[in-house]
């Protein structure tokens, strides 16, 4: 699901300022800086967990695919007090049993924010993000790219090192969101944290815990259209590796499983992105 890719989107900005040394916010892009970041990834699933937690395989041997291309990107507006961020998606979206054959290939959901430096607390930084997600599609063709709807959604970010574990060879992130979508849903709430470890002079380690809780009304499970799906639990355990090749590129792969699930597609997958960061010479 689209939400799932994005957390690690996110988790880019983070990356990017352990790499560097700040005076300010180093989860910011300060001015005449820019930071890049496409990103792929593919979720698969065979069976759901009902909301007894249930394990359901899907009927007629059924399987859901997704591929999700997407271009994040994040600028300075007020220098590192203020940044504007976007991602622009696109999903491949496949179910097939032995009965039919549905494909689906449209955007997704634009997301265009503001992200807000809020206080530095020692070897941490409290920061807020309002985004905005506009469906740039019509769901005119199974699976369904997302709701259809206009969502907004409130974030706050604490992020930072640890000290004791070494000064620059380690970084923490958790957030906590609300997310609300017009008309009629659904509302989710939003729960992220990750640990890095950064294990050789350029390489790091990442894992990352990503919870979904989403409520709506509308209640009802499909099996071949999971992201119109709007009442549902989902808890997403994931590990990825970075390299850095050279101050300004970065490279990253991992894998991602779901660990928790209620009325939800029980999902597995990969998801490989690149850090670009871009800084002219005079600010």
């Amino acid at each position: 699901m689209q939400e799932n890719k994005l957390c690690c989107l996110i988790i880019l900005l983070m990356l990017v300022g352990i790499a560097q040394s700040y005076a300010q916010n180093p989860w910011q892009q300060d001015k005449g800086e820019a930071l890049i970041s496409p990103f792929v990834s593919h979720y698969r699933a065979t069976a759901f967990r009902s909301r007894d937690g249930e394990k359901i395989p899907f009927q007629d041997q059924g399987l859901f695919t997704n591929y999700n291309p997407r271009m994040y990107f994040s600028l300075p507006l007020n220098g590192y007090k203020v940044n504007f961020f976007g991602s622009i998606p696109l999903f491949i979206n496949r179910f097939d049993d032995t009965q039919q054959r549905q494909r689906n290939v449209d955007l997704g959901d634009l997301e265009l924010g503001a992200r807000f430096h809020l206080r530095q607390m020692k070897n941490h930084y409290l920061m807020g993000a309002l985004t905005a997600f506009i469906p740039a599609y019509q769901n005119n063709n199974l699976p369904y790219a997302g709701f259809g709807r206009f969502g907004m959604e409130g974030r706050l970010i604490l992020a930072g090192n640890s000290p004791w574990l070494g000064e620059s060879n380690n970084f923490h992130k958790v957030e906590g969101a609300f997310r609300q979508f017009f008309p009629g849903g659904p509302s989710q709430i939003r729960l992220f944290s990750s640990q890095g470890i950064r294990f050789a002079p350029k390489t790091v380690l990442l894992g990352e815990i990503d919870g979904m809780f989403s409520f709506s009304r509308e209640s009802q499970f499909f099996e071949n259209n999971l992201q119109l799906v709007s009442d549902f639990t989902m808890v997403k355990a994931s590990l990825n590796i970075g390299y850095e090749f050279t101050p300004e590129f970065s490279l990253y792969g991992g894998l991602f499983h779901d660990i928790l699930n209620r009325n939800s597609g029980i999902g597995s997958g990969f998801q490989v992105f690149s850090v670009i960061r871009m800084k002219s010479k005079v600010k």
